[in-house]
């Protein structure tokens, strides 16, 4: 009897698990295009640029992806000149 119960129990939970499942997923709006559809791939034109879309952590970024400074101009990438030391795992 007590197996039974148990087994029942354990049959309504996987169930509910389930449910609950396919209700997350089919309320699920469209995520973010994809950034080919954002970035422009023709080259910036020099001066400062629009922001086009901010990141999650604030950065801004024109359409061509390039990130921006609070003027709108275009930040460099980072770039670490061949034989510098360079931090690995914590350690120099």
């Amino acid at each position: 009897m007590e197996d039974t119960t148990f087994m029942r129990l354990s049959l309504l939970a996987l169930t509910l698990i389930g449910v609950a499942g396919v209700a997350n997923a089919a309320t699920m709006t469209q995520a973010t295009p994809p950034m080919s559809q954002i970035v422009d791939t023709t080259s910036p034109p020099p001066g400062k640029h629009k922001v086009a879309f901010t990141d999650e952590y604030g950065f801004r970024y024109d359409r061509w992806g390039n990130r921006l400074d609070s003027a709108g101009h275009v930040i460099a990438p980072p770039h670490t000149q061949p034989g510098a030391r360079v931090i690995q795992n914590g350690r120099s």
